[in-house]
């Protein structure tokens, strides 16, 4: 998906909205839009047996997915977590590629699938130790040839999946490695969670808590920590909270850590408007030319 770099910095002009820029916010909003889309794209081709599996490890997650991504370039690395394709789509994977990776195993080739991620530095279907491997290996390339690149890693959804990477994060907070680590983590889970938080920060791995469906917050967060990573200050873990609970904010903004909204794309549609930016006028032309997309990418399905 094209990007552009945008730095979030204070601005003269009106089109710069809460210290980020009015054209990165409608990027991110189309890419969650886009992300929806395709969510319910698989949701409906799985139900009629036509994939293998849909897209239920990204479900909901549209926020982090676009927000933790939008940033990294091609020369970045990203790392998935099992099934969890919604940030690979973000960082340039073609939709076909995506959808032959969810396809039965009749028509799942893995040698182009393999070629097209590597091509664009994305790594998955790797054993968890294997994907850690990689992380650091990419990090440590990235850190000795002093040229900006990062490496990103969406972990494993669960409550042991902090334990499983301390090795990994200790690393890459010793060696002051340019790692972005994402962990989706669950107010239930908290206690367990945060007994290993401090031993990231003891590392020099600094944790940031952020609702997981707030967009802008997590964009903010993780802007700080590709900078921080592009500098080689070091790496950064961000705790993505999500709460199961829906709730209603009073005043009509994007609720933070303690009031978690339910609906991503609807919280980013808020917040646009509570900034005078109407999403309605970019909704049509956007869903029309990627539905026309999501067709294309999946005729093979049909032969």
């Amino acid at each position: 998906m094209p990007k552009k770099n945008q730095t979030p910095a204070a601005s003269q002009s009106e089109e710069t909205f809460s210290l980020i820029p009015k054209e990165k916010l409608l990027a991110i909003y189309a890419a969650m839009l886009k992300c929806r889309l395709l969510e319910q794209r698989a949701t409906t081709l799985f139900q009629h047996g036509k994939l293998r599996s849909d897209l239920h490890a990204s479900a909901s997650l549209e926020a982090t997915a676009t927000a933790a991504v939008i940033d990294l370039e091609p020369a970045d690395t990203l790392c998935l977590a099992p099934d969890d394709w919604l940030p690979a789509f973000v960082k340039g994977l073609s939709l076909e590629t995506l959808f032959r990776a969810l396809a039965p195993s009749s028509l799942h080739v893995e040698g182009p699938i393999q070629i097209e991620a590597e091509r664009k530095n994305i790594f998955y279907a790797l054993s968890d130790a294997d994907l850690q491997q990689v992380l650091i290996d990419r990090a440590n390339a990235a850190s000795a040839e002093k040229k900006g690149a990062v490496a990103a890693a969406f972990m494993p959804h669960g409550p042991n999946s902090l334990s499983e990477w301390q090795k990994t994060i200790h690393a890459a907070g010793s060696k002051r490695l340019p790692v972005i680590f994402v962990h989706y983590s669950d107010p239930a889970e908290a206690p367990s969670s945060r007994s290993h938080s401090p031993e990231a920060l003891l590392h020099g791995v600094p944790s940031i808590a952020v609702d997981a469906r707030d967009p802008v917050a997590v964009y903010r967060v993780a802007y700080e920590a590709i900078v921080r990573a592009r500098q080689l200050r070091g790496a950064s873990l961000l705790e993505c909270v999500i709460d199961r609970q829906p709730s209603s904010p009073a005043d009509g903004k994007i609720p933070v850590a303690d009031s978690i909204t339910p609906d991503p794309v609807a919280a980013i549609e808020t917040y646009l408007k509570s900034k005078k930016i109407q999403p309605e006028a970019h909704n049509p032309e956007i869903i029309a030319a990627f539905n026309r997309d999501l067709d294309l990418a999946t005729r093979f399905l049909d032969k």
